[in-house]
């Protein structure tokens, strides 16, 4: 599963030569680190002890990665909040589509047409043999037992393909060992087809009354599946698009699924689980950022303070109810506290707003100003129902960050974002209140990309401004781009000397091939309008359909920490000779003086420019290379202890 998205790529509006490439993504870095820690913690799949009794329902709305151990035997399939378009359910979904539960994409996933089975979600077993309350008793299809969920094509991802689909069957037989006096046989859990949707676009659901999701309601008629272990279990074939552009490849046929309900006494109008909920995640409470250094917010609070906030609120009821909604900003360890309370609202059942009941708090106040470095706030928010004695309520907890670091971005790529075109370039826009100021270093993320792809050299560049758009380059580094497998891990160039940047400013990327960098790609927040890209000479601004932000952050202010995990080119701390090399044997020496400390802690790596390696070893200091034919290759030295990546081009001559 993991939820992101296929190989299947958007051509979105460019020059003839190059242009804007959306993509889906091939790797998950929060089902990554959530894998990883439960890998350290020895907990994984869960399996039964007891089968539950119903009622069975979940709508996926905890702050987990996983499904619920309590409710699921699998975790194939990813919990979230991020990649449901337009007003859910409530919040949060679980999403099947092509990456497993390690957060990379099955290994089966191979460019062209045929569609193979990925994601399962498999239920625990659950007592439909019996009800237990108010008193225990037999079930039987007189008992009007129904399984009902939404489900959602494609969300903010990219869709299914036609010869997609996502599938539901029932348990008919669980696995067992078959004795004779002679041999075991090992039987497998027989199941039974019972519902299936083809792959299609979100704009395609046909039941415009449920909005942007699709209601299914399936009544259990057949005795066979009254018993003490029963399961359901939803699954999803996958096709991969095969493509001439090896860095465009990734994930898509991505399915949401949300309120997933069993149980009996119900009919085919029972749609409703009476809830008040928040749909969307915490806003940020910046105008133009997700985060932004401390000292350039406090040069000027009131500019960068949003008004007002927008807040989607759902009613699941039949009737509507008078609710109340609030906010609490607190600062952790310190004094600072902000507080709103709405006025009554009559909050009408949900399938009478066209997007949900949206509402729009106002942010009367700025965060204090401060000389600190950094500062973090909490902002918690509550929806309740008037009605005294209601358990109707929510609660939703954000944070506002204030770091030395600019993001659009909120650190969750959903797609990802590059351009075609050998010497393309790509530049992000960034205002300073207080100018001039000092850049120190980037930071970007990188999509993982079938076969390490997108792993090639491009220049980290540097812009200042020219009326509205970038101007003289005024730092340039060549670099390559670095994978990380954990949530809000950004691949970071510390710049080889600082850069004084005054107003305005960009940065961005130069490409040395024709492939995509796919750069991660937020969509849940929109910087576009500060995005802009050059194919032809002239910039012009981001045209990409897909609204988002790329994840590129510029880190300004104070030197940085000495440690800091970070990726150069190289320069003055490796060095590869001869180069050009004719004689079948290189020297590779480091300089111990700056990166080197314990020398077992280096491994040296040769690839081609397509990125598969093609020799790889400990820190030696020749390395025989006879066996390569001429060309250009990427020579990478990486320390286990201390991260540092070093980067060197060597050119083989015969």
């Amino acid at each position: 599963m993991r939820s992101l998205y296929i190989i299947i790529f958007l051509f979105l509006c460019g020059g003839l030569f190059s242009q804007e490439v959306v993509t889906g993504l091939q790797f998950n870095p929060v089902v990554k680190a959530q894998f990883l820690k439960d890998k350290m913690l020895k907990s994984g799949n869960g399996e039964d002890t007891i089968p539950i009794t119903l009622p069975f329902f979940d709508d996926f709305s905890s702050n987990s990665v996983f499904p619920s151990s309590l409710r699921w035997i699998d975790r194939y399939g990813f919990v979230n909040n991020d990649y449901a378009k337009y007003y859910p359910i409530d919040r949060g979904v679980v999403t099947l589509d092509a990456i497993n539960d390690t957060g990379s994409m099955y290994p089966n996933a191979v460019g062209g047409p045929d569609a193979f089975i990925a994601d399962h979600l498999t239920s625990r077993y659950l007592r439909l043999d019996s009800a237990f309350s108010p008193v225990p008793r037999s079930l039987s299809p007189s008992d009007s037992v129904y399984l009902s969920f939404y489900y959602q094509p494609q969300g903010w991802g990219l869709p299914p393909h036609a010869s997609d689909s996502l599938v539901l069957q029932f348990l008919l037989e669980p696995k067992h060992d078959s004795f004779s006096p002679v041999d075991t046989t090992h039987i497998a859990d027989r199941w039974r087809h019972i519902w299936s949707s083809r792959g299609m676009a979100w704009d395609s659901i046909p039941t415009p009354n449920d909005h942007y999701f699709i209601r299914v309601m399936i009544p259990i008629t057949d005795t066979t599946f009254f018993k003490k272990k029963f399961r359901i279990q939803f699954y999803n074939y996958v096709s991969l698009a095969s493509s001439g552009q090896p860095s465009w490849q990734s994930n898509c046929s991505q399915w949401n699924i949300d309120q997933i309900y069993l149980n009996y006494g119900r009919n085919l109008h029972d749609t409703i689980h009476r809830e008040i909920r928040f749909v969307e995640r915490p806003p940020s409470l910046l105008k133009y950022y997700q985060s932004m250094p401390y000292t350039q917010f406090s040069n000027n609070p009131s500019n960068e303070m949003i008004d007002s906030l927008s807040m989607v609120l759902t009613n699941r009821d039949l009737i509507a109810h008078s609710v109340k909604y609030s906010y609490l900003v607190t600062q952790p360890g310190g004094n600072f506290t902000k507080s709103y309370e709405t006025p009554s609202i009559n909050l009408l059942p949900y399938n009478q707003y066209a997007s949900g009941y949206v509402t729009h708090p106002p942010v009367a106040f700025t965060f204090p100003i401060s000389s600190a470095d950094s500062g973090l706030f909490e902002v918690k928010y509550v929806v309740r129902d008037l009605i005294p004695g209601s358990t109707l309520a929510d609660t939703i907890i954000g944070y506002q960050k204030f770091y030395n670091y600019y993001a659009y971005d909120d650190g969750t790529p959903e797609a990802g974002y590059g351009l075609k075109g050998t010497g393309a370039q790509m530049a992000y826009r960034f205002k300073l209140n207080k100018s001039p100021d000092t850049l120190r270093a980037i930071r970007i993320y990188f999509n993982h990309v079938l076969d390490k792809s997108n792993i090639q050299f491009f220049y980290l560049t540097v812009w200042n401004d020219n009326s509205g758009f970038p101007g003289d380059t005024i730092y340039s580094s060549l670099v390559l781009p670095q994978y990380s497998d954990t949530l809000n891990k950004f691949t970071q160039y510390l710049l080889e000397k600082p850069v004084r940047i005054s107003s305005t400013f960009y940065i961005g990327t130069v490409q040395t091939t024709d492939d995509n960098l796919n750069i991660g790609f937020d969509t849940n927040d929109n910087s576009t309008a500060n995005l802009f890209y050059n194919v032809t000479g002239s910039w012009i601004a981001s045209s990409t359909p897909i609204t988002g932000a790329p994840m590129v952050r510029p880190v300004i202010g104070k030197p940085l920490p000495l440690g800091i995990a970070n990726v150069t080119s190289g320069k003055g701390s490796m060095k590869v000779y001869p180069n050009p090399c004719s004689t079948g044997k290189v020297n590779i020496t480091i300089d111990e003086s700056e990166t080197l400390k314990n020398k077992e802690n280096w491994s040296i790596s040769i690839s081609g420019l397509t990125g598969q390696w093609l020799y790889h070893s400990q820190e030696s200091d020749v390395v025989d290379v006879s066996g390569l034919p001429s060309g250009i290759y990427i020579i990478e030295a990486r320390n286990t202890k201390t991260l540092q990546h070093l980067v060197s081009k060597l050119v083989i001559m015969k």
